[in-house]
C-alpha cells in the first residue's frame, strides 16, 4: 500500500466488496469470530454510520469480543447455524480462520446472495481494521500527552502569582494522579534531613500538614540525590507512620539546584507503558524547573526589596510600604503612623579611622540591632548611606510614652554593638521620630517631621532622640558614663 488508509478509504473498500450496497444505504453485517479479529471488527465498523452489526457469533461463550459487544448493545450468540439461518442481511464477515466454517458459510450464503468476506479478503479487512485501531490508539496517546503538557503549562502559568511551593507540589500530585490513575499518592516537603511534612494527598483521607518521620522516606531522599529524575522502586515504600498505613511503589523527587526539596509518592499500576514512563520523566524535569524558577523569582524579589549590605529592606520597599500604610491607617479611627529616621553619628570618622570594611560592619550591626528592637510587623529599611528609617503603625491611645520606649530600646541595642576588629569603637546614632494620627496623616509631612527631628537630635548632642508628635517634642540622651537613659521634655518643634 502506497499510503496509510484512513476511515474513508476503509469505508469505500467495504462498499466495493459488497455488491448489494448499490441498492442499500445501510449494510447489515453478521460477524463470525469473537476473538481478537472480532474485537477489531467491532471497534472499526462501529465508526461507520452506514453499517449495522446484526450480531457476533462464536462457539466459545467467554470469547473476548462478547463483553465489548454487550457494552455496544450488539447481539451475541454461540449458535452459528441458527444465527445464519435467520440472517437476512447483506454481509457475513468470517474472521475465525476456520476452513471448515468457511466452506459451510460459502454454501449457506450463496443462495441468499449474501456477500461473504472470509479467507484472504477477511484478512485484508482485519489488517485494515487493526491499522485503523492503531491509528486511533496513537491519536489517543497523543491526546493524552497533549492534556498532560497542558496541565504542566497551567502549572507554569501560575508562577507569575508566586504560589507557595506546597501549592505547586500538591497541584502536580493531582495532575499525576489523574493522568496515571494512581491508586493513592502523597506530596511531601523536606523540612530537614530527618523531617518531612505531608502537604497533600490523593486517594486517602485528608492528611495534609502532618509530620512524616520515616527511615524509608529519608533513605529514598538520599538515594535520589544524584542525577536520576525518577525512581521506579524495586520494593514498595512502607510508611512507618500511625496516620498513614500505605505502600508506594513510585518516588518522584523534586529538586532545587540539585538538592531534593520535595517528593511525590505514588502507588501506580504494576505495569507502565513506555509513553507513561517518558511522561513521568518529563513531569520530574518540569517540576524541578518550576521549583527552581519559583525560587529564582523570589530571590530576585528579595534582591529588589532588600539592601545588599545590611540585609534589611531598602528605600524602594519602604516608599511602597509607606504609601500602603498611609492609605490603610487613614481608614481607621484610633490608629496613627510613626516614622523614625536613624542617622549614624560621626560615620565619616569611623570610615576614615577604621576603614570601610569596619564601616560596613557597623552598618550591618545597626541594621540588625534596629530590627531586634522593633516589632515583627514594623518595617526597618536602609534609607541611604548611613541613614536608616523605621515605619511603625501605632495606636493613638498609646501616646508619646510608647515612642520613648522604642527610641530608648534602639539606642540601647546600638550602644551594645561591639566590633571585634575595633574594640575601642563606640557606635551611636541620633534618632528623629514623628507620629501623626489618621486624621492628620500625610506621608510627605510625616517624613519631613521625622527628618527635622533627627536634625534636631544631631544638633543637640547626638546619641539621643527627638520625638515630634501632634502634641510635643521630647529628647533623650544616653549617659555615656553609666549607660543610663534619662528622659528630658522640651518644647514643641
Amino acid at each position: 500500500m502506497g499510503k496509510l488508509m484512513g476511515t474513508q478509504d476503509i469505508q469505500q473498500l467495504v462498499k466495493s466488496l459488497a455488491s448489494v450496497t448499490g441498492n442499500s444505504e445501510c449494510l447489515d453485517v453478521l460477524i463470525f469470530g469473537a476473538g481478537l479479529g472480532g474485537m477489531a471488527m467491532l471497534k472499526s465498523l462501529s465508526h461507520f454510520k452506514g453499517v449495522s452489526i446484526h450480531a457476533i457469533v462464536d462457539i466459545k461463550p467467554d470469547a473476548p469480543a462478547f463483553k465489548l459487544a454487550k457494552t455496544m448493545n450488539i447481539t451475541t450468540s454461540i449458535d452459528c447455524e441458527s444465527m445464519l439461518d435467520s440472517f437476512e442481511g447483506d454481509i457475513v464477515i468470517d474472521v475465525t480462520g476456520d476452513p471448515n466454517l468457511y466452506k459451510k458459510l460459502l454454501i449457506l450464503t450463496r443462495p441468499h446472495h449474501i456477500e461473504l468476506i472470509s479467507a484472504k479478503s477477511a484478512k485484508l479487512l482485519y489488517d485494515l481494521a487493526n491499522k485503523e485501531l492503531e491509528n486511533e490508539s496513537g491519536l489517543q496517546i497523543q491526546n493524552t500527552k497533549l492534556d498532560f503538557l497542558n496541565s504542566m503549562l497551567e502549572l507554569t502559568s501560575q508562577l507569575e502569582n508566586r504560589p507557595p511551593v506546597a501549592d505547586v507540589i500538591c497541584k502536580s500530585l493531582e495532575h499525576l494522579h489523574e493522568h496515571f490513575t494512581a491508586r493513592k499518592g502523597l506530596a511531601l516537603i523536606a523540612k530537614s534531613d530527618e523531617y518531612h511534612e505531608i502537604v497533600g494527598c490523593t486517594g486517602l483521607r485528608q492528611v495534609s500538614h502532618q509530620p512524616c518521620i520515616c527511615k524509608n522516606i529519608q533513605q529514598a531522599f538520599r538515594d535520589c540525590s544524584g542525577e536520576a529524575s525518577v525512581s521506579f522502586l524495586a520494593g514498595a515504600i512502607e510508611l512507618n507512620s500511625p496516620e498513614i498505613s500505605s505502600a508506594y511503589n513510585f518516588f518522584l523527587p523534586v529538586r532545587q539546584k540539585n538538592k531534593v526539596v520535595a517528593a511525590l509518592l505514588l502507588d501506580l499500576p504494576d505495569t507502565l507503558t513506555v509513553e507513561q514512563k517518558a511522561m513521568l520523566s518529563i513531569a520530574s524535569m518540569h517540576l524541578d524547573l518550576t521549583i527552581t524558577t519559583l525560587a529564582s523569582y523570589r530571590d530576585l524579589e528579595n534582591m529588589a526589596i532588600h539592601d545588599g549590605l545590611t540585609g534589611i529592606f531598602n528605600r524602594r520597599y519602604f516608599d511602597q510600604k509607606l504609601s500602603k500604610e498611609v492609605s490603610r491607617i487613614r481608614r481607621g479611627q484610633h490608629e496613627a503612623l510613626t516614622c523614625a529616621f536613624i542617622d549614624v553619628d560621626d560615620f565619616k570618622e569611623v570610615n576614615d579611622s577604621y576603614g570601610h570594611s569596619i564601616g560596613d560592619k557597623v552598618l550591618r550591626g545597626i541594621g540588625g540591632s534596629i530590627s531586634d528592637a522593633i516589632r515583627d510587623y514594623d518595617i526597618c529599611a536602609r534609607y541611604g548611606g548611613d541613614e536608616f528609617v523605621v515605619l511603625m503603625p501605632t495606636n493613638i491611645t498609646e501616646g508619646d510614652a510608647h515612642l520613648e520606649k522604642i527610641a530608648l530600646r534602639i539606642l540601647k541595642k546600638i550602644a551594645d554593638i561591639k566590633i571585634s576588629e575595633a574594640p575601642s569603637l563606640n557606635v551611636s546614632v541620633s534618632i528623629g521620630i514623628a507620629m501623626q494620627s489618621a486624621k492628620m496623616l500625610n506621608a510627605q509631612e510625616l517624613l519631613e517631621r521625622a527628618d527635622h527631628a533627627v536634625y534636631r537630635a544631631k544638633k543637640a548632642n547626638k546619641s539621643c532622640f527627638r520625638i515630634h508628635s501632634d502634641k510635643c517634642c521630647l529628647v533623650d540622651e544616653i549617659d555615656k558614663g553609666n549607660s543610663r537613659a534619662q528622659l528630658i521634655a522640651t518644647n514643641s518643634l
